[in-house]
């Protein structure tokens, strides 16, 4: 659901934007935190109809009987019930005052939980001032009681009312819990996890967490650093095209045949559009690999939760939050690191040196120091299709044969 859980709605903007993004929401989108309702009927024709009146103290007290902890995820623990909007559309309902629904609801949920009602005003999909109700339930605590009805709740007349999820009496002292998406009656495991719930009292804290070490560190990227580093890259590629030679030499030939290289089979303009195809994905790329690098290089920052009292608190949990455009970064260990993988990471990788290749291995001729001291002047570099290999004296049955398997078919051999 397109909506920001991290804050309460508190203003009526905000609790519009709650009630909009509960129409475009999809069915399986109701959370522990968030309950709708097409439309509650508190002033039915019949007035034993107590239906819309057991729905809102259902969910009231499912909303209280949550564990704080789970709770906090969302909202900051608040649970909320929308009447009169679902993702079918906006139906609306009748606004009553506020003061009379609590007087109404009151009996049923009594006074420990704190509870309060809101309208906004929808004026959308044709609708002018569509009332929608709001109604907000305050964060469960440690130590709270079990929540339960305070008053028994009739079912509603036969045929009077299709809104009760009950059609049968909610006795005095039921509970409700609230789970994903719906609100029913405990189970043994239920009270059980909201007895622990009582007993684990809330702990009077008197804490003061200071800074030991470190300090928020400013991470920029100045285009003048990027500049040098981008400038100094290009100079290291294209100082190769400068030692390479644009015309080959027959002994330089011959000694990439015999260090088994090859040309570079690319011009001298196809590699600098690789290199300034890889230098413009290096100046994108360097400002987003500064995380990493802060990681490890940036200095550490350490806090200290120092306990005034002389009682031992237990599960306390201390929540660091940070402004837009801070980062709290785990810090990196250069020893830790994973030397097989590249720092930083996401970095392009950059072309291929200019200047010769690494050539496959010659089918047939095994390159090893025996077979240069065998054929010691024998094979040029380049051997043309017409030229003819003689031998002056009668070749061993080892030379002949591996002549035979190197030279292709087209040459011409003589034996004397």
């Amino acid at each position: 659901m397109e909506f920001d859980t991290r804050r309460p709605p508190v203003r009526a903007s905000q609790y519009l934007e709650l009630v909009t993004a509960v129409r475009a929401a999809s069915a399986a989108d109701e959370l522990d935190w968030l309950e709708w309702k097409s439309t509650l009927d508190f002033r039915p024709k019949n007035k034993a109809d107590k239906s819309a009146r057991a729905h809102l103290a259902r969910a009231i007290i499912g909303f209280a009987n949550r564990q704080p902890d789970v709770a906090l995820r969302n909202v900051e623990g608040y649970g909320f019930l929308v009447v009169g909007v679902d993702p079918e559309g906006y139906h609306g309902v009748e606004e009553i005052d506020s003061v009379e629904l609590e007087r109404w609801i009151t009996p049923y949920v009594g006074e420990d939980i704190d509870w309060r009602t809101t309208y906004v005003h929808v004026s959308e999909e044709g609708h002018d001032r569509l009332p929608v109700l709001i109604v907000t339930v305050s964060p469960p605590s440690w130590g709270d009681p079990i929540f339960c009805i305070r008053k028994e709740i009739p079912p509603p007349p036969r045929g009077e009312s299709d809104q009760a999820k009950d059609k049968d009496t909610i006795r005095e002292a039921t509970i409700f819990v609230r789970r994903t998406g719906r609100t029913d009656r405990a189970r043994a495991v239920d009270i059980d996890r909201l007895g622990e719930r009582l007993l684990r009292k809330q702990q009077a804290l008197d804490l003061t967490l200071s800074v030991q070490q470190g300090a928020v560190s400013p991470v920029v990227t100045p285009d003048e650093a990027l500049d040098r580093v981008v400038n100094a890259e290009r100079e290291r590629l294209v100082s190769r095209l400068k030692s390479a030679s644009a015309t080959p030499t027959v002994e330089q030939m011959m000694r990439d045949f015999t260090s088994q290289t090859t040309p570079d089979p690319r011009s001298r303009e196809t590699y600098l559009e690789e290199v300034d195809q890889y230098l413009e994905a290096l100046r994108r790329a360097l400002p987003r690999t500064l995380p990493e690098v802060a990681a490890l290089a940036a200095s550490r920052i350490a806090l200290r939760l120092h306990n005034h009292t002389h009682i031992h608190l237990k599960d306390v949990q201390v929540r660091l939050e940070l402004p837009d455009g801070v980062l709290a970064l785990p810090p990196t260990d250069p020893d830790d690191r994973d030397k097989r993988k590249p720092f930083p990471s996401g970095l392009p990788k950059a072309p291929r040196p200019y200047g010769p290749g690494k050539r496959e291995p010659f089918v047939g001729l095994p390159a090893t120091p025996a077979w240069h001291r065998a054929f010691p002047a024998v094979m040029p570099a380049v051997l043309p299709p017409a030229w003819e290999i003689g031998w002056r004296g009668p070749p061993s049955f080892s030379l002949r044969r591996t002549c035979a398997s190197a030279c292709p078919r087209t040459w011409r051999r003589s034996w004397p």
